[in-house]
């Protein structure tokens, strides 16, 4: 059986996203709703774990990116961080300091943060390498993770209401553990054509590059505003059933996969950057209908817009910032994945910081904000690419 799974890498980094994805869908959901419920920790030090945490795992993570790029095994450094990643749930399962949670922070989780960037550049040196078209892979990747977030979030609430927090961080544990195995079982080496090493020095990272990260890195901090602060307003709040956050995310997991993979076919005629706009405005409208939401079908509904939001920022961002510097796709894989990493750090930190001093809700007033701000970063990326033409 391993030798006919060998035969069909592609597939491979399928599954490989998949298990990827479910370690961090058991685990980001509820994690503030463990610092505040579970730690009695208030809203406003919800910013110290996301801050400390998100700093070092943007200097492990572009670290290990720029090691990719001069040739360095992207599948030895997966290994690496999703060990570290298994060692740190352990330690989160059967903590109740917030001081302990946060130096496993540091030392352990900051080197799982670059286990999704190190596969999706390990996936792209393969699709790279095979003559696939990468705009089609790489929706079905970020589709697959999307999948992932459809079984996560429900499952783990529903975990952490029965058993508790443990019981998710453990069955994250688990999942983590496999994907060890997958790799160092099946998962081959990829060779590597266009590295920095090979190709003298790397070529300089224009300003477009950079208003593209972070439209890309606004983008996540709306999503994170509305997904951090959605079980403490819908449970706290709103009083709504405890399975709601669960449900809600499931939802929109789902119904935002066969938008990420209509979109590979959507930019053969409409330009990213145009869909990229047209994502970051269903977002908007999105947050100023949460804020209103007050009822459970009201969120329901909703989440059709998010999933039009989110399916067309996820399935063409990734690809859109690898085209800007295509020998450099360590670097652009995990400048993306930092970028949404800060964009969570960002949004924890202000939705603790609205929370303690307002509410939960406002959070979402927030959301929309930072997601226009995101439109007015594609718009002016485009405008610099025209007058680089």
């Amino acid at each position: 059986m391993l030798s006919v799974l060998k035969n069909i890498p592609g597939k491979l980094f399928l599954i490989l996203s998949l298990l990827t994805g479910l370690v961090s869908a058991f685990v980001n959901p509820i994690m503030i709703y463990f610092l505040v419920d579970e730690l009695q920790i208030k809203p406003l030090y919800i910013g110290v774990y996301t801050v400390s945490l998100t700093i070092s795992g943007l200097i492990i993570s572009q670290w290990l990116g720029s090691l990719a790029d001069k040739g360095l095994s992207s599948r030895k450094m997966y290994l690496l961080a999703t060990t570290g990643m298994v060692l740190a749930l352990l330690v989160y399962s059967y903590t109740d300091s917030f001081t302990v949670v946060v130096i496993t922070g540091i030392s352990l989780m900051a080197f799982g943060n670059a286990a999704m960037p190190q596969m999706l550049t390990i996936s792209r040196q393969w699709a790279s390498n095979n003559d696939i078209n990468i705009e089609s892979y790489n929706a079905q990747i970020r589709a697959c993770i999307s999948l992932a977030w459809v079984i996560g979030p429900p499952l783990g609430y529903m975990l952490v209401g029965v058993y508790g927090f443990a019981s998710s961080f453990l069955l994250a544990a688990f999942f983590g553990v496999i994907s060890l195995a997958f790799v160092f079982l099946l998962v081959p080496e990829q060779t590597i054509h266009h590295s920095i090493k090979q190709q003298g020095e790397p070529p300089t990272v224009p300003l477009s590059f950079w208003l593209l990260a972070l439209a890309i890195m606004f983008g996540s901090t709306g999503n994170i505003m509305y997904a951090s602060s959605l079980p403490l307003y819908t449970i706290n709040e709103l009083h709504l059933p405890s399975y709601a956050p669960g449900l809600l995310m499931g939802i929109v997991a789902c119904l935002e996969i066969p938008v990420m993979l209509f979109s590979s076919r959507l930019s053969k005629t409409i330009a990213k950057k145009s869909l990229m706009k047209i994502g970051f405005c269903f977002g908007v409208a999105f947050y100023l209908g949460i804020y209103h939401a007050t009822e459970l079908w009201h969120f329901m509904f909703l989440q059709l817009i998010n999933a039009i939001f989110y399916g067309l920022f996820a399935g063409v961002g990734l690809t859109l910032l690898q085209e800007q510097l295509p020998k450099r796709i360590g670097f652009t894989s995990a400048v993306y994945s930092n970028g949404l990493k800060i964009g969570v750090m960002v949004g924890s930190t202000v939705t603790g910081i609205i929370a303690q001093y307002f509410s939960f809700q406002l959070a979402n007033l927030g959301a929309a904000m930072v997601v226009f701000m995101a439109v007015t970063c594609v718009m002016l990326f485009s405008y610099l690419k025209e007058q680089q033409r």
